[in-house]
């Protein structure tokens, strides 16, 4: 039996979980050059090429693919043993990313409660509203409202929400009469493009639904600036009510033509394997969906 092959299989696994050198050293605790040299011992042993390396990436070789699962398994074995030996004390970092408006109306309120039962997890909370590679950035989770479709990645059902009209009381002062489904497009409106292509507003009532392009329109790129610019009254927007609910409680923000509303959206824990999930990981994630339902 190769004991020597079994750490070398281990930073295999990594490399390839990773996409390359230095994100697996990261990840193993070890410098880039170790890794290199644990891949080079490996292929050595066996007498055959695993990885073909290029500047920014890693890609497998036919015997590198074969490989491929036995390494995984000791790598998935080497987890489980940290794991059984931190269960009552799980600790490190978890790195996760969300958007402004995500992190603050719905993760935020939750984190208080896991780090009192978990005093050793820390956060690095990555916020952005662009969708950012996860391997590229390391990032263990993302929180994200949208249609997933990454794969190789677990998505995991959160919440639900629908887009609905708002508008601030000051935006709605300023007009000369009442909204109605027949002005609506005459409105000044904040676009966000990403759910909005072709600055096309699509609304639904039972079988009915009113499509339009507003005679005048902002267009923005970030959730949390769309609900800024509809909260400082400079008109109306499609917004999720998850993330706008304080404001409405708080009176800055009201429906408009509540009737009406826009697509359904599902926000979604990602991550990428079922498999090798650190332990502190796996904790955070059961909290999240045992509390996705008290927002």
């Amino acid at each position: 039996m190769q004991l020597s092959r079994l750490k070398p299989m281990a930073v295999f696994a990594a490399v390839v979980k990773t996409g390359n050198f230095s994100r697996a050293g990261k990840l193993l605790g070890i410098s880039r050059p170790a890794v290199s040299a644990q891949i080079q011992k490996l292929e050595e042993s066996l007498s055959v090429r695993l990885i073909q390396r290029t500047t920014r990436s890693v890609s497998l070789t036919q015997d590198g693919a074969r490989l491929l699962p036995l390494a995984e398994s000791v790598l998935s074995s080497l987890i489980d043993i940290d794991d059984v030996l931190t269960r009552d004390k799980p600790k490190g970092p978890i790195r996760v990313t969300a958007t402004l408006d995500i992190m603050k109306s719905w993760l935020a309120p939750k984190l208080e409660a896991f780090t009192l039962q978990y005093p050793d997890i820390t956060f690095d909370l990555v916020m952005t509203d662009q969708k950012i590679d996860l391997i590229e950035n390391q990032i263990d989770l993302a929180i994200r409202v949208s249609r997933v479709n990454e794969q190789d990645f677990v998505a995991r059902p959160v919440f639900d929400d629908q887009l609905a009209i708002y508008a601030s009381p000051e935006y709605l002062d300023t007009l000369l009469e009442p909204i109605t489904e027949q002005n609506l497009e005459f409105c000044r409106w904040i676009v966000l493009e990403q759910l909005m292509p072709n600055r096309t507003v699509t609304v639904m009532k039972g079988d009915e639904t009113l499509r339009f392009q507003p005679s005048r329109y902002d267009i923005v790129n970030s959730p949390s600036m769309l609900n800024e610019l509809v909260v400082a009254g400079r008109g109306l927007g499609c917004l999720i009510y998850q993330n706008v609910q304080h404001l409405l409680k708080e009176g800055k923000l009201v429906p408009v033509l509540p009737e009406w509303h826009g697509d359904s959206l599902t926000c979604y824990l990602l991550y990428p394997s079922r498999q090798h999930i650190p332990m502190r990981l796996r904790l955070f994630i059961d909290y999240l969906l045992e509390s996705r339902d008290k927002i």
